[in-house]
């Protein structure tokens, strides 16, 4: 076991493992919440203080408050991967979309 707790979820573990021994190879992973708030996709209502969608490019809400997205430099480098950055409704989304792409694309260019 590489972590310092009991998985329950064993297909996340193994996701978190290959995560861990690339890591350990020198490459950097990261996923960044983005708050919709900021990025104008939700305004804050003035009265209530409630999070409402954006009129202009959010109206039915279907862009979530919170997303997440991809950045992965391989050891030594200062940019990111194009092809292995993109935005997600979740983290759990995020690490299922990223590990098998992630792992072929540490393959083959190792």
């Amino acid at each position: 076991m590489m972590n310092e707790f009991e998985w329950t979820n064993i297909t996340l573990e193994e996701l978190f493992n290959l995560f861990h021994n690339l890591v350990k190879k020198g490459w950097r992973i990261e996923l960044d919440s983005i708050d919709q708030i900021d990025n104008g996709t939700w305004w804050t209502a003035k009265k209530t203080g409630l999070p409402i969608p954006s009129q202009r490019n959010n109206r039915f809400g279907d862009i979530p408050l919170v997303t997440w997205s991809t950045f992965v430099y391989p050891p030594k480098a200062e940019d990111w991967i194009e092809e292995l950055n993109a935005s997600f409704d979740s983290p759990l989304e995020a690490y299922e979309w990223l590990a098998p792409r992630l792992e072929k694309y540490a393959d083959e260019n190792s």
